[in-house]
């Protein structure tokens, strides 16, 4: 598969993933929205291993197996009629992924055809650290909508004096980490 083509199948597969978000918005078309997100995934695993730069394929088997078992353990521990933190529990592994995908870019950019270890083009820097930037909130934000459906943590904010400031120092932190 030329590297053309396997940015196409990537396309494709985000617009299928996008398109089964909008899907899942309604209970009548979920079923719908799965199917999509589920075609989106075969696409764009099916992409990756068939990619010519996808030279080592343990990592990719060991990076399955792995995601693999956690989704199908936290499926098998929650029940049908908790939707909503099934839903929020694997939402946090697809925030999880996006961290772990830019870390993984960083580390080996030419896996991505982004140049070598320390020198990428600074435009592709700002998108490894918008893609760990939301995918760690995505990830935070995710786990704590879990544990507050799950009646784990209450439903009450979090306010303390000073908060805006912290708040503040965390988002200058990550920016100048980025």
């Amino acid at each position: 598969m030329t590297p053309e083509i396997t940015a196409i199948a990537y396309l494709l597969a985000s617009v299928l993933f996008i398109i089964s978000l909008s899907g899942l918005a309604s209970p009548k078309s979920a079923r719908r929205g799965n199917l999509m997100g589920m075609a989106g995934m075969i696409v764009a695993i099916t992409a990756t291993l068939l990619s010519p730069s996808m030279t080592n394929f343990k990592w990719i088997t060991i990076a399955l197996l792995i995601g693999g078992s956690v989704g199908m353990v936290i499926a098998l521990r929650i029940s049908m009629t908790n939707l909503p933190q099934l839903i929020a529990a694997f939402h946090s592994l697809v925030g999880m992924a996006a961290v772990l995908v830019a870390a993984v870019a960083l580390y080996s950019p030419e896996a991505f055809g982004l140049g070598q270890f320390g020198h990428i083009r600074p435009s592709r820097l700002i998108e490894m650290s918008l893609g760990t930037i939301i995918g760690a909130i995505t990830f935070s934000g995710s786990v704590i909508a879990f544990a507050k459906l799950q009646g784990i943590m209450g439903g009450n904010p979090l306010i303390f004096s000073g908060q805006k400031y912290v708040n503040g120092l965390i988002a200058l932190t990550m920016i100048a980490a980025g």
